[in-house]
């Protein structure tokens, strides 16, 4: 096989739009799923900073920077779980482990939707000066708002598995 054959055989778009490129694509329809997560790991983690709060009527004293760092571990634990736990016990999408490009931008956009959530809490919390629920109620709209864009992505990536496979006669894309 010549180098441009071989090139030509591992092309991996950059945005995976078929199901053999889910996993291996640094962005594919899960990311939207790892933007919710972002969402809401920084939400629940915030808990931690507003009951006590609420319970105490004492500012915390645990800043904003480490609720955003929580992201990140979560994060990290999250990509470790999904492609040693879950690839091991066959419950890994296709029962693929993820590129190294693919859990990395799995992260960036973990830290996206944690980025997304620590904005709402500035603008609505900070600036606006309204109540913490404002902020948790925005939090479950963008939830809800981004994993309806997941159900449309997968539902995309299927439509065009189906037609890539009607093309190519049934056979896998890559």
């Amino acid at each position: 096989m010549s180098s441009e054959e071989s090139k030509k055989s591992h092309y991996v778009p950059f945005v995976g739009l078929l199901e053999d490129y889910v996993g291996r694509s640094p962005i594919d329809f899960y990311s939207w799923g790892h933007i919710d997560l972002g969402i809401g790991s920084f939400a629940i983690l915030s808990l931690m900073i507003t009951l006590y709060q609420y319970i105490t009527d004492i500012p915390s004293t645990l800043g904003w920077c480490w609720i955003y760092l929580g992201v990140l571990i979560v994060a990290i634990v999250w990509e470790l779980f999904e492609n040693i736990i879950l690839w091991r016990l066959g419950l890994k999408y296709e029962n693929r482990k993820d590129t190294f490009l693919n859990a990395f931008f799995d992260i960036l956009f973990v830290m996206l939707g944690g980025g997304v959530s620590w904005v709402f809490k500035w603008v609505i919390v900070d600036l606006m000066e309204e109540r913490f629920r404002w902020f948790y109620l925005t939090a479950l709209i963008a939830f809800i708002i981004v994993l309806i864009c997941y159900f449309i992505g997968f539902y995309i990536t299927n439509e065009n598995t189906k037609q890539a496979r009607k093309e190519y006669g049934g056979k896998l894309i890559s």
